[in-house]
Parts: structure tokens; sequence; C-alpha cells
């Protein structure tokens, strides 16, 4: 929970003009999404094992109670086998259902957790590609600021030298 805090706060302090951004918004709502099916997976991960636990109880206790009836009585021993043997083959059966179930559901948060991390490098990406186009706009504004800095330093300078020769009479 404490990574979920982190992100908040970076989203809170970055920059409007990102934000405005298309592909930033799309990610950020990816972004949003992603942590929306990680909480519900985390959630019912949570409550799925003590779930599958009451469940598998009573296949359990199903399966003893079968055992024991063979137990005490051998002149029922055929059908009170099979009846433990079913028991038993559903209980197993439970075991697998959970064991799969919580495998699957682990996989998924791991997944989300790596879909969360992969759309927050997109994002971080993106915010460099936007401020190298910043500084490719500012490079440019200073090159034409030099170029017009320079032109004017031209005219004057030819402005200059036009009136002292007119002052001191050299004008061709």
């Amino acid at each position: 929970m404490k990574y979920l805090g982190a992100i908040r706060c970076m989203i809170i302090m970055i920059d409007p003009e990102y934000l405005q951004d298309k592909k930033v918004q799309k990610i950020d709502s990816d972004i949003r999404t992603f942590k929306t099916d990680l909480q519900r997976a985390e959630m019912e991960l949570e409550g799925l094992d003590s779930r599958l636990d009451t469940e598998l109880e009573s296949f359990k206790a199903a399966e003893k109670s079968k055992r024991e009836a063979y137990e005490s009585l051998r002149s029922r021993l055929r059908s009170v086998e099979q009846e433990w043997r079913d028991a038993d083959k559903r209980y197993r059966e439970q075991v697998k259902r959970k064991d799969k179930t919580l495998s699957d559901n682990k996989k998924t948060v791991d997944i989300l957790k790596k879909r969360i991390k992969d759309a927050e490098k997109a994002k971080e990406k993106r915010f460099r590609e936007i401020d190298k186009e910043k500084e490719r706009l500012v490079e440019k504004a200073k090159r034409d600021k030099a170029r017009e800095m320079e032109q004017h330093k031209a005219r004057e300078v030819g402005r200059v030298e036009e009136e002292k020769r007119r002052e001191l009479g050299l004008d061709t």
C-alpha cells in the first residue's frame, strides 16, 4: 500500500502541462484501470483462501466419516468403501481446485503489477520526450534571437559608420 501512496504523491507534483498530453492521459487511465483491477484481485485473493479452506473442511469431514464407517462396519465394506473413495476424490479435487485458483489469482496479481510498472516506465519516457522537445524549442529560440541580434548589430554598425562618414565628409 505504501507503493500506491508514493504514486499518488508523484501524480500530484507533476507539471500540469504533462497531464494535458493525450498519451500521458491514456497512460494514467490505464494505470487507474490496472490499480482498480489489482485491488479487486488482491481483495479476492485475501478472502479466497479462508473461503476455500471452509469448503475443504466439509469435504474432509465427509472423508473422515466415511473412513470410520468402513472400519467399524465391515459387513457394509463394499458400499461404504466406495462412498469413502468418492468423498476422498471430491476432497482431492477441491484441494487441486483451491491450489489452481490461488495460483491463477497470484498470476493475475503479478501481471497487474507488471502492467503498472510498465505503464509507469512509459509515462516517464513520455515526460523525457516532452522535456527534450522543450529543450529543442529553447535552443531554436536562442539561435533565432542570436541571429536577430547579429543582424541588428550589423545594421547599427553600418548606420554609425555612415553617420561618421557624413560627419567627416567622407560620403562618396
